[in-house]
Parts: C-alpha cells; structure tokens; sequence
C-alpha cells in the first residue's frame, strides 16, 4: 500500500497544520451529513464565514468550537485531529450511475462515506491482512469484451456463469458495500480507487433485485479497469461499462452456442436464472449477437414491463449478492484483540456507526412515544 500519492495525506490544502486540527475532516463530516456551511454555524453557534475559514485553514476553532462541531456532525472531537490517514474527498475520482438526477452535493457525500468506507478498510488492515487487489492492467484501446475475457482469464473463472460475483470481487481485493439511499441520494452505484483499494458502493436500488445488483456490480468492476485513470462522465463511458458487464457475465462465446435460435421469452427467462442475469439484458445480448431485431426488442421490453411481477418471481426472496469482507474482517479483527469500539476509537466515530459501516443492521426494537390524548 502507497502512502505517496499526491493530495490524499495532505494535512491540509495550504500545507499549514494549524495546531491539531485538520481542515479537511471537518468538510468530510459536513459533506458526509448533507449540513451547508449556514446551518451548521448556525447549530454550532458562529458564522458560516468562521466555518468557511475552518475549512480552508485559515483559521482552526478553539476547544469549545470543536466540541460542539463534533456533537453537530456525531463524530468525537479527535475526528478533526491530524496525523491518522485521510482520503480527501477533493481528490478522489468516482464514476457514478444516475448521474444525470445526482447533484454536486449527492455526489460530494458519497465520495465522503467512501473514503470514510477506506479508513475503516485501512484500521482493519493494521490486525487482519485483506485480500490484495487484483485487477489487470488494461492495454488503451482495448475493447470492453476484451477486457472482460482478460479478467476472466485473470480471475480462473471457467466459461459459465460466475457463481457468486460479490464473493468473487471481494475475494480479489474489491471492497463492496451497500449504502442506504437516505445517505447517498440520487446515486445509484459508484466505484472509486482509494490508496490502490478499488471500492465499489451500491444502494437499495440496485440489491432489491439479485440480476440488477449482479450488472451492477459488473459495471463498475468495468469502470476500475477501463476508466480508472479518467475523471470523465458521459453516456459513452456508461455504454462502455455497461458492454463490459454483459461481456464479462455473459461472454459471447458461451451465448452463442447457449441463445435460442429465436425470441423466446420463456426460454430467455429460464437462461437468465442460469447465468444471473435478467431476461431484458439476455434480450439485449440476442440483439448484439444478431438473433433478432431492435424491432423484435422493443416489443420484447414492453411486454416485460407489463407483464412482470416482482412479487411472482421467486428471485424477489433472495437478499441478494450480500458484502461480507468488511463484517468477516472485523470479526477476525475482533478474534484478535481489535473489536469494534478499538476500531470506532481509531476512526474516532461511534461503535453504532462502525458497525452500521460493516453493514451490520441495528436489531435493537424501536421506542415510539404515543400521544396519550
């Protein structure tokens, strides 16, 4: 793991530590909890010139400013404090999905639970080695099929379907989560690479539906490989990744030989439960290997569309392809004498709130008050 690239353990943007606190933290947190710079200096009692100031180094709080900060934003008060890695959020490069719907601001806060997601990555890798990160390099110029069939090729996966693609990913070194859509608004999934640790972060959009987190998961995997160098967002890196997704689950070969000769609906479906993947993109794979029409398609789509039923399809019941590297980590971390308040304690965030990262759900009953009147 590199620990030289350029802007991420900055201390802050002009190179001045003023004291112990860490300009960046404090935009971390705010981004991270969608609060402006107004109604936090509101909450905390100064004016939203002072937190403008903070943030760029100009100044830093006095002790009690700070106290009230992290109440504010619900982190300890040695969140602000130098000296721990950090992932600058204005120096990372994401590709998002939904990115027409998604603001500067949605975006800006899922790169901050992103590289909040690394930290804790980073925390677990002082106790528990994680896989390394795997991924090919790519040649420019290649094609999305060819860098499917190149990380197929890398990966030993055998020409059928890939069993478990979140167990796979995760097992090369991907680190995967599922973020609520309260915290990460309007983005559907996004893949970022932090220090060499390639992260990839859906939300409940896309794992209500096993076929649709599966593409998903493959679609970013295909911008790590092909677009990781490029800050670039257009309809035409989608398309590419979207091309690596279908050639990398349903390589052309294996369709070739496993499509019916005809638009089959039936057949379709019974194929996509094989290889996991949705009768619509199976739809779109008889278009690209020349077994129908775009005519034929678009009839196919409608009648998907009206005649499916998510309650009927027994694939509803499935939780779907369920990150478990993080939670399996700090189990093992846990073994070893680094539980979950030792790891809040070097994140300097709360034990709910690293469990909530793990992906682990707050079973604890919900108190409601009712009004007596």
């Amino acid at each position: 793991m590199h620990d030289d690239t350029p802007g991420l353990f900055d201390v802050s943007g002009s190179g001045q530590t003023h004291g112990r606190f860490e300009p960046a933290r404090l935009t971390q947190a705010r981004v991270r909890r969608s609060v402006t710079k107004t109604d936090l200096a509101a909450e905390v009692g100064v004016s939203a010139a002072a937190i403008g100031q903070y943030e760029a180094g100009v100044n830093s709080p006095r002790a009690d400013v700070l106290e009230r900060l992290a109440k504010a934003l619900d982190v300890r008060p040695g969140f602000f404090g130098v000296g721990r890695p950090l992932a600058r959020i204005d120096t990372v490069n994401a590709h998002f999905r939904s990115l027409r719907s998604a603001r500067v601001s949605d975006r800006q806060k899922a790169l901050a639970t992103a590289t909040l997601l690394w930290e804790l990555t980073f925390a677990l890798e002082r106790h528990v080695r994680l896989p390394e990160p795997d991924l090919p390099e790519i040649r420019p110029g290649s094609s999305p099929a060819e860098a499917a069939a190149l990380l197929r090729r890398r990966w030993g996966l055998p020409d059928g379907p890939v069993k478990h693609l979140g167990a796979t990913a995760e097992s090369h070194g991907i680190v995967l989560a599922v973020r609520p859509l309260g915290e990460i608004d309007a983005v559907d999934a996004f893949s970022v690479v932090i220090v060499d640790r390639p992260i990839i972060i859906t939300t409940p959009r896309r794992t209500e539906n096993v076929f649709k987190h599966r593409f998903s998961i493959a679609h970013e995997i295909g911008h790590l490989l092909l677009h990781a160098d490029s800050g670039e967002h257009s309809a035409a890196i989608e398309k590419e990744a979207d091309e690596f997704a279908a050639a990398f689950l349903t390589p052309a070969a294996a369709m070739d030989s496993a499509l019916p000769q005809r638009l089959d609906l039936a057949a379709l479906d019974r194929l996509g439960r094989t290889w996991g993947v949705s009768t619509t993109s199976l739809v779109r794979r008889m278009v690209e290997r020349g077994r129908t029409t775009e005519s034929s398609a678009r009839r196919a789509y409608h009648r998907l569309s009206t005649v499916y039923d998510a309650k009927a399809d027994p694939t509803s019941a499935y939780p779907g392809e369920v990150p478990t590297l993080l939670r399996k980590a700090a189990e093992l971390a846990g073994d070893h004498g680094a539980p979950v308040p030792v790891l809040a304690e070097a994140l300097k965030i709360s034990t709910a709130q690293v469990r909530d990262l793990l992906g682990e759900a707050d079973k604890r009953p919900v108190l409601r008050l009712v009004d007596s009147d």
